[in-house]
């Protein structure tokens, strides 16, 4: 359970920097602009991937090189081979104009290539020095513990940093990812804490048109969350905060910083397309935890969701095109 006084970290993810769909953030002196807001908010960390945005692979790494953020087809077989993983580490360092990384991420499964040699080609960059860590994103438990179990054996780095999607619907981490992560003392930068926008309320209100989830780039969030049982849960904790003044976003945001699994040692991932966006979210979470009857009615639409037993896998065919 999150502390109420030590609270996750936070972190800015870059996903549509230098994105089709948002031509402001293209444009590299509103993005600079953008950053600067971000660091003036407390937020250091900046997540990105040579994979973001979808829609322009590279796009967010060369944007934020452009800028000097000094930080660190959708098919995804191969792309975790030794030689692949040179030449994307080598790429990133090029595009963001850096020496080294934080952290050198593997963010979606490769089924293809051998997980052996999947962590050899991560322990030849970390003992390079090209990053500080290894982190793994949207890796099943059960693939990410065979990885682990092949680190411990072959002397490899182990991944120390994991980032997934969690939030107040996306509840299927905490039955075997976290405690995993737990045993491995690897930390969890959750993402998506509002769900793509699902968590806005606004898809379940009819009045989505114009926001992420009406477009072509946020379907695959839709895929995700526009089910019958999330809206009904959604409107059933809609109807507990309004008459306390509390947004649906503001809720799942304070939820997750106050009352998740997450705890400090932990991140959170904000993700805005708009400078507001992301004062408003950080100025949501700085009003605490919620109050208990709000809790309550979180506590009872939880074990729904988790009985729904919906996948939020990430399959990288299904993610927008480039």
């Amino acid at each position: 359970m999150a502390s109420t006084t030590a609270l996750p970290k936070l972190y800015f993810g870059t996903t549509t920097f230098g994105s089709s769909h948002i031509p402001t953030l293209s444009d590299p002196e509103f993005a600079s602009h953008f950053l600067d807001v971000v660091h003036d908010l407390g937020i250091t960390e900046l997540d990105t991937a040579a994979r973001y945005p979808p829609d322009n692979h590279g796009g967010s790494e060369r944007m934020l090189g452009t800028v000097k953020a000094n930080d660190k087809g959708n098919n995804s077989d191969g792309t975790l081979s030794e030689e692949a993983v040179r030449k994307s580490m080598a790429s990133s360092l090029k595009n963001l104009g850096v020496d080294k990384v934080c952290i050198l991420y593997a963010h979606v499964p490769d089924t293809v290539t051998p997980l052996e040699e999947q962590a050899r080609a991560f322990d030849e960059q970390y003992r390079k020095g090209f990053c500080e860590k290894i982190g793994v994103s949207n890796f099943p438990a059960e693939t990410l513990s065979q990885l682990l179990a092949i680190c411990e054996e072959k002397g490899y780095v182990k991944p120390s940093v994991y980032t997934g999607q969690y939030n107040l619907i996306c509840r299927a981490p905490e039955q075997d990812l976290i405690p995993l992560l737990r045993k491995h003392n690897m930390t969890l930068n959750a993402y998506s804490p509002l769900g793509g926008g699902f968590l806005t309320g606004k898809l379940t209100s009819g009045n989505a048109e114009g926001t992420r989830l009406d477009s072509a780039y946020g379907q695959h969030f839709r895929n995700w969350y526009d089910h019958p049982e999330f809206h009904a849960a959604l409107r059933k904790l809609m109807a507990a905060i309004e008459p306390l003044g509390i947004k649906p976003a503001e809720a799942a945001l304070r939820w997750l910083a106050y009352h998740s699994a997450l705890d400090e040692a932990d991140g959170i991932v904000l993700g805005a397309t708009k400078v507001e966006q992301v004062q408003a979210n950080v100025a949501d979470i700085k009003k605490g935890p919620l109050p208990q009857e709000v809790l309550d009615v979180i506590a009872e639409i939880s074990q729904s969701i988790l009985e729904t037993q919906r996948s939020f896998d990430v399959n990288p065919a299904a993610l927008p095109p480039k």
